[in-house]
């Protein structure tokens, strides 16, 4: 069995309803926590509830923990409870997973953690999982803590924990999406498949890898992407002005890193299927529907 904590929650209703839908092989039952009642939810408790999370976490081989909080500027919340669920959320999850001899721990984290490491860089950054975490907001301080204890309680699960440092993957405008795939984000349906691989992946020991869309560019045009990224865009995909035009859109006049996911690649198998090419493609063609639509002869 695998546990899903915010089962509720936008990413985390994704990976439950992959798993319900049996997206991976071989994953067995699935049960989900969270605090709001909702399809993909069995057992509702606040995350440091630590008495149902025993009950919920009873028989599971792993539990994937995105329960959590942001507290960004579209959802104000003080610091102290983004605090207390992130941090507080994953000791009591860590604790009700050891006692019920759960064996594999799977975090979601964020690559929001890079961002003060890549502050005033003269080029974008190529962002592996050794540049060292630099958070800048009690959002992101918290994930940092909450990482840390993760890696700290890796020994006592026989099959380890992985962190997983996710793109931007909530919604945005269409431009914006689509631009972040270029470099830092990630399309929701491929973040809850790589969760899933992680948890059925072989093995022991603590991982962080990367999680975000598969981006076209290279470590070699990490300069000129800082300055002007429309040479590299025009190299990789000679068709971007024109569709942008079509679409009215604005492409990147810079762009600041890019989220490698090689790591993730190789200790997961993860293949992102939502590629900036992919999710500018379904963008033309849902821009093209209704003309098509409108032209189209009656029919008697």
């Amino acid at each position: 069995m695998i546990v899903v904590t915010g089962s509720a929650g936008y990413l985390g209703s994704r990976i439950a309803a992959s798993l319900l839908c049996g997206s991976i092989a071989g994953a067995g039952p699935v049960a989900g926590v969270d605090r709001v009642e909702a399809p993909t939810v069995t057992h509702r408790a606040d995350i440091l509830d630590g008495v149902t999370l025993r009950r919920a976490f009873h028989g599971a081989r792993a539990v994937i923990h995105t329960a959590g909080l942001n507290g960004g500027p579209g959802t104000p919340v003080p610091a102290g409870e983004v605090r207390r669920v992130n941090v507080g959320g994953t000791e009591a999850v860590i604790a009700a997973a050891r006692e019920a001899g759960v064996r594999r721990l799977v975090l979601t984290s964020t690559t929001a953690l890079y961002g003060g490491a890549i502050r005033g860089a003269e080029a974008a950054a190529w962002v592996t999982e050794d540049l060292p975490a630099a958070p800048e907001t009690p959002y992101e301080e918290s994930k940092r803590d909450a990482e840390a204890l993760v890696l700290a309680a890796a020994g006592s699960f026989p099959e380890g924990c992985l962190i997983l440092r996710c793109g931007r993957f909530f919604p945005t405008p269409p431009n914006e999406a689509v631009n972040d795939r270029l470099y830092r984000g990630v399309d929701p349906r491929d973040a809850a498949t790589a969760h899933i691989l992680a948890a059925e992946r072989p093995g022991s020991g603590a991982l962080v890898l990367n999680i975000a869309a598969a981006s076209p560019f290279t470590p070699g045009e990490c300069g000129q992407l800082r300055r002007d990224p429309l040479p590299a865009l025009r190299r990789h995909h000679p068709f971007v002005e024109g569709a942008y035009r079509q679409l009215g859109w604005r492409l990147p006049a810079s762009i600041d890193r890019v989220i490698a996911i090689d790591a993730a690649r190789r200790a997961i198998g993860y293949a992102p299927q939502h590629n900036f090419r992919e999710a500018l493609a379904e963008q033309l063609w849902l821009d093209a529907w209704p003309r098509r639509s409108e032209s189209a002869p009656a029919r008697a």
